[in-house]
């Protein structure tokens, strides 16, 4: 697999962990599937794509959303666009701290290893809420996450939320190992895009 669609597919899984954010935070539910294989890319530590992700069929609604915020971006994308970029910056400032990340690193061999519930058991995404929230909830800015109040103020809800952006993490994490960055996000619009077309999702 060349470097741009194992780039475009690391970006794909990242956006789709937002793009399932902004479905719980406006309508409580989110896709199953996708939402299954976004938590359980958090207990792999592989940095090629193929072996996080069986198929592009995997993150097809990440290549969905990346087509439509290359294409046009349009209103619904507002939150999942701004919450890409602040776990990409969130991600940068993790980083630099050693402590939390083997903080992170540590609690999820733990997880792992314990493996009692399925990843998208009430238990597991309590386990992984706390995870982000004792961790990266104390990094500054924190991620602000906007929808209906009925669907944030739900504690499960709201772990579920927090157990996604975790998965972010993981999927910044894995488009940097591709050599990805930020300022190419601009520069290979166009490739990006044709090659997302390109895809069979």
């Amino acid at each position: 697999m060349n470097k741009l669609k194992q780039q475009t597919l690391a970006l794909a899984s990242l956006l789709q962990t937002t793009a399932l954010v902004d479905q719980l935070a406006s309508t409580g539910t989110c896709d199953r599937k996708s939402n299954e294989v976004s938590l359980k890319s958090i207990m792999t530590n592989s940095t090629n794509v193929e072996e996080v992700f069986d198929s592009p069929k995997d993150l097809s609604i990440g290549l969905s959303a990346l087509a439509v915020a290359f294409d046009k971006k349009t209103k619904s994308m507002k939150n999942i666009i701004f919450y890409s970029l602040a776990l990409i910056n969130l991600e940068k400032k993790l980083m630099k701290n050693q402590k939390l990340l083997a903080q992170i690193s540590g609690e999820i061999d733990v997880i792992k290893k314990q493996d009692f519930f399925e990843i998208g058991h009430s238990n597991s995404l309590a386990r992984l809420a706390e995870l982000y929230k004792s961790t990266l909830g104390g990094l500054n800015p924190r991620i602000m996450v906007s929808g209906e109040q009925i669907y944030l103020s739900n504690q499960h809800t709201a772990n579920h939320i927090r157990a996604l952006l975790l998965a972010g993490i993981r999927a910044v994490s894995l488009w940097k190992s591709q050599g990805g960055r930020t300022w190419q996000l601009l520069l290979n619009k166009k490739k990006t895009l044709k090659l997302v077309n390109s895809m069979d999702f």
